[in-house]
């Protein structure tokens, strides 16, 4: 375990201090079943907290001619589970979580609820290691390709505007797939379909996997009119 511990903090690019806290951010309830013990949802609780906070500190500082509503809107999406499964995806979070065997078994270390889960309680485990601050700079060097919306930007972006739509007409959820990625790791482009009822609705192309995903809602959307 120390040398996974170790590995991860190169990637998140901090060293904990107290490096029981790191392992806690990473140990899910199924892990503990049958005991009288927490799971990370505890440091979950924490990092959900400390993200809303420095997304909103920071979305507050670039855009001081927003209102609340907008503002609030750009945030919610920012914070939501399926961004922050793209972020652990990225970190490769899944390798490093503790699971029960069933959990495990049952593909666990893949499950969006999880993933973003375990995201959440990093970031608390770094909130109480090493203070706002750090965890200030954690989270600002994860979301800083993405904070940065065009001033006209409407907050509901072309996959929440997709996933609604489908939802309006009972359909089943918009599923993405990477169809390719190329280049090296420093400048990959990525290419992602949208399917939906089995069917393949849209293609994009990005620099990461989520701006892939947003090209190809908006081929989607274009493609109904």
């Amino acid at each position: 375990m120390e040398k996974e511990i170790k590995e991860l903090e190169e990637r998140i690019k901090y060293s904990f201090r107290d490096k029981d806290l790191l392992k806690f951010s990473l140990t899910h309830s199924s892990y503990l079943k049958g005991e009288d013990l927490f799971g990370n949802e505890r440091l979950e609780f924490v990092g959900d907290a400390v993200l809303d906070l420095v997304i909103a500190r920071a979305l507050f500082d670039l855009y001081p001619d927003k209102d609340e509503g907008w503002l609030t809107q750009v945030k919610a999406g920012l914070v939501e589970e399926r961004s922050l499964f793209e972020k652990a995806e990225s970190l490769g979070l899944g390798k490093y979580i503790v699971l029960g065997k069933g959990e495990d078994t049952h593909g666990g270390r893949t499950k969006p609820s999880i993933l973003s889960g375990a995201y959440e309680a990093l970031v608390g485990a770094i909130f109480l290691d090493g203070g706002y601050e750090a965890s200030e700079s954690f989270i600002r060097g994860e979301f800083e390709s993405v904070l940065i919306v065009d001033s006209d930007h409407d907050p509901k972006n072309a996959k929440s505007v997709l996933q609604e739509r489908i939802q309006k007409r009972a359909g089943s959820l918009p599923r993405y797939e990477v169809i390719s990625e190329d280049g090296p790791d420093h400048e990959r482009t990525f290419v992602v379909a949208v399917y939906m009822d089995g069917v393949e609705r849209g293609r994009g192309e990005g620099r990461s996997k989520k701006e892939a995903e947003m090209a190809a809602a908006s081929s989607a959307l274009d493609n109904e009119k």
